[in-house]
């Protein structure tokens, strides 16, 4: 399968995080993973296994632990849960994501070998086992010698847990998902503590609450489990304090609590390293280690940080750390259902100065205003529905020298990550960006004094009201096209066909047909299999070569591929999971250049800007990467040029609003494609909404009004 529906078999298991848990009863639970690993032929036996527990800290700990065996040479793999921005983060291989091809295959490894699972008895398994099993699986695959694994939830019966790891880690324990492991400090810890095994060393922090800590000491030793404490001054264990090979307390702009899970990660890796750890190296690695969303800083005038803290000792721990750097804070809270929401924000409050309410995009979002029935009553919440808009908001009033802290729940700091810029790699875009068109056609209506309404309950449908039947524009879309036109322009195959017939200058293409395809489409097929498109592609192309599906967006379903085998290997994914009428496809040679867009009115060039930034193997547009800027063009010869070329593209195709992709090569500026219902967010994101509020005006006079 390719990587789209290998996600969608994903999100088609039961799901804790989602809402949606495994059903039966607890006994199952590590039979089932067990059962799983089996069908997997037992990806687990083939490195050693290091398993990282507790309430909070266990991804920094997991991280820098890996870090710091990467950095004495051991290959390690990590997994760690849950993610900010795609799943595939949860899965890695010398700190790197998974490509997505070497993703989607690993997924379809688990599909064949798990078919009729069911019975054996256990019921289905869900998608934290299944990546539990995926992350052995790519771990054996790339011949680690270290697997990392930060457990789920508990210890007990976590997936994690299902076989024996050769060393444990417990960050601190506090009170968190209470109605599945106890309501006490001491039944948590009894939950936890599973994960160590008899005659294995269990590390843990000295910042442990004291009856957590009791607890530890006496299960320890009634199960033969060697337990040390990384305390302030170094590990205590059976024959004494040993220290550490380098302070992380001394690293400045770190929060206590980076410290006190640093300890244990240097501990970890000291006694598995011994003397290979030498003091530099883990200084170094130590000191280059962040773990997203944790205490990160997103701007530094007005000061902005983010901190997925989710309950109430997490918060705390933040607010102290807070605290140190400015006594009164903004807060963006948002909060997951299930989490102690009162007790987090509670927490929080003796620094907040303002305290804005707010939920993300995640499925077990808590709204709002149940978040404000929660919080304290001489507590003042300000509601803001919209994650985006109130990070849009509170950056429009605050200071310079004012403080904001977004935190209470990952989902909502992965969106501040994104409306930041912040590193990291997306599955696509978000929805703000089809969501975008639609707040420029607002501001554009209030400025004609033009009535809208939304037309539809989740606000992807804008109704502009005049005289006669309302004008309805849907997300990006709008009705600016000529039905029949647009169509033609959203394909790829029927653009390169008129633009080739009209003398356009466009890369050399090939259009071939799906081999596969159902024998109705006989008479459309170019080739008898994958292997003559790539024989035909060699005589006619020279690597690399660009292969997009005639519809695709934003970049998806755009490749570029080196070689033959890479070559094949695509086509034959790409062709196996073509929809039933989804058979195109474009084979093109790669022109190398600036690459700039067009944004159009008819024959009128409305605004052009280059995209400048370094693409990436998965997705070639600059502007989708943190790094991307867009660019207006100002040299008034190129813009001539460009001029030129918009009246050319409106005389094959006569649209009231479009993009052109283009690339200036060496034999002139190369038509990539057209775009009839163009994105605004990318180059917003850049320059501010003015631009684009201002076409918005100009089309709505000139073909509304």
């Amino acid at each position: 399968m390719d990587y789209f529906h290998s996600k969608r078999f994903l999100d088609t298991l039961p799901d804790w995080e989602n809402g949606r848990p495994a059903l039966g009863p607890l006994s199952h639970y590590l039979p089932r993973m067990r059962a799983l690993l089996k069908r997997l032929d037992n990806p687990q036996q083939h490195f050693t296994t290091l398993i990282v527990g507790g309430t909070n800290g266990k991804g920094t700990a997991s991280s820098l632990l890996a870090a710091l065996l990467q950095r004495t040479g051991g290959r390690t793999g990590l997994y760690t849960s849950p993610h900010l921005h795609t799943w595939r983060e949860r899965i890695q291989v010398e700190g790197q994501l998974l490509p997505r091809d070497i993703w989607a295959e690993g997924i379809t490894f688990l599909y064949d070998h798990t078919r009729g699972f069911a019975a054996e008895d256990l019921g289905p398994f869900s998608k934290f086992e299944a990546l539990t099993g995926l992350a052995a699986h790519f771990f054996a695959q790339a011949q680690v010698e270290y697997g990392v694994f930060e457990v789920g939830l508990g210890g007990r019966y976590d997936a994690t847990n299902a076989w024996d790891a050769h060393l444990a880690m417990l960050t601190a324990i506090d009170l968190d998902h209470v109605e599945v492991l106890g309501h006490t400090l001491e039944e948590i810890a009894a939950d936890k503590f599973h994960i160590a095994r008899p005659g294995r060393p269990l590390f843990t922090t000295a910042a442990q609450a004291p009856q957590v800590l009791e607890y530890l000491c006496g299960a320890s030793r009634q199960r033969q489990v060697e337990l040390l404490v990384a305390g302030p001054d170094g590990v205590t264990g059976p024959n004494g304090v040993r220290p550490y090979v380098c302070d992380p307390a001394t690293l400045p702009g770190r929060p206590r609590t980076f410290a006190e899970n640093a300890r244990l990660a240097l501990a970890a890796a000291s006694w598995l390293l011994d003397t290979e750890l030498g003091t530099e190296t883990a200084r170094a690695a130590t000191a280059a280690h962040h773990w997203p969303g944790r205490f990160e800083t997103a701007r530094l005038s007005p000061l902005v940080l983010l901190d997925g803290a989710h309950n109430p000792a997490a918060a705390a721990r933040l607010t102290e750390d807070l605290g140190a750097l400015a006594p009164r804070w903004t807060f963006l809270v948002g909060a997951l259902r299930g989490h102690d929401a009162a007790g987090l924000l509670q927490a929080l409050q003796p620094l907040a100065i303002r305290m804005v309410l707010t939920a993300s995009d995640h499925p077990r979002a808590l709204r709002p205003e149940d978040l404000a029935a929660r919080a304290p009553t001489d507590l003042q919440v300000e509601i803001i529905p919209s994650g985006l808009r109130a990070l849009r908001q509170l950056m429009t009033q605050l200071g310079p020298a004012d403080h904001l802290c977004i935190t209470g729940s990952l989902s909502l700091v992965a969106q501040a990550r994104e409306f930041f810029d912040l590193a990291g790699e997306r599955d696509g875009v978000s929805e703000d960006a089809a969501l975008e068109s639609l707040e420029c056609l607002q501001l554009a209506c209030q400025r004609r004094g033009l009535e809208w309404e939304f037309a539809s309950a989740n606000g992807h449908v804008l109704g502009l009201k005049r005289p006669g039947t309302p004008v309805y524009f849907l997300r990006n879309k709008h009705p600016f096209n000529d039905y029949v036109t647009a169509r033609l322009a959203e394909d790829k195959g029927y653009q390169f066909e008129l633009f080739s017939r009209a003398g356009l200058l466009i890369p050399a293409t090939m259009q071939v047909f799906n081999p596969f395809a159902d024998d109705r489409f006989n008479r459309y097929k170019t080739h008898p299999s994958v292997a003559a498109i790539a024989t035909e592609v060699e005589e006619r192309f020279s690597y690399p070569v660009l292969v997009k599906k005639y519809h695709s967006s934003l970049a998806q379903g755009v490749y570029l591929e080196h070689s033959r085998d890479t070559l094949c290997r695509r086509l034959q994914l790409l062709c196996e999971n073509s929809g039933y009428l989804d058979n195109v496809l474009l084979i093109q040679e790669y022109v190398e250049g600036p690459e700039y867009r067009i944004v159009a009115s008819q024959g009128e060039m409305l605004l052009a800007y280059e995209k400048q930034g370094a693409g990436g193997s998965e997705d070639l547009n600059p502007l989708h990467h943190t790094s991307g800027q867009a660019v207006q063009v100002e040299d008034e010869e190129l813009l001539g040029a460009l001029r030129a070329l918009t009246a050319q593209v409106a005389g094959v195709l006569d649209l009231g609003f479009y993009a052109i992709d283009l690339i200036a090569g060496r034999q002139g500026l190369y038509i990539l494609e057209v775009n009839p219902n163009p994105f605004c967010f990318f180059y917003n994101r850049s320059n501010g909404r003015e631009d684009f509020v201002r076409i918005y005006e100009r089309l709505i006079e000139k073909f509304l009004l």
